[in-house]
């Protein structure tokens, strides 16, 4: 069980891993503004679509409901994927540097959602029964929520 979860943490921890890093890009020049974050975003969208696919393939998990929390974690990122590729959609149409940024803009501020997504998938965790193993799967650590301070 804790292996399983290992894997699950592991599909997901990856790709919002890679979300924070900043995108490499060159604020000074703005022909390569656009490119640079379109190609960054889109580097994101493939791990989240490589999540998507790995927690698909731990549905027949050793748990009755290990299909039901892999599913909620293939929703989590895909609520991700959504803003991601919204964001890229926006930038990659975008006809000057400040709908570039803003779009981007958007996106930063749209973080608070992310962070829903995540402890939906935490609550997940509860709800089936699984929350043990996870605490015990060391690709479950990133993902820990902290606990609420008194």
């Amino acid at each position: 069980m804790v292996a399983w979860m290992d894997k699950v943490c592991g599909a997901v921890d990856g790709t919002v891993k890679s979300l924070s890093d900043e995108p490499p890009i060159d604020m000074s020049d703005p022909s390569k503004l656009k490119t640079g974050m379109s190609e960054w975003l889109g580097t994101k969208v493939a791990a989240v679509d490589r999540s998507i696919s790995d927690l698909k393939g731990l549905e027949n998990g050793p748990h009755p409901r290990s299909k039901e929390l892999a599913t909620a974690a293939q929703e989590g990122m895909g609520q991700i994927k959504v803003l991601l590729a919204d964001t890229k959609s926006k930038l990659d149409s975008a006809t000057d540097e400040t709908q570039a940024v803003t779009a981007f803009t958007e996106m930063a501020s749209k973080a608070g959602e992310l962070e829903k997504a995540g402890a939906g998938v935490q609550r997940k965790f509860d709800e089936t029964g699984l929350a043990t193993a996870a605490r015990k799967a060391p690709g479950c650590k990133g993902l820990q929520a902290s606990p609420p301070t008194p």
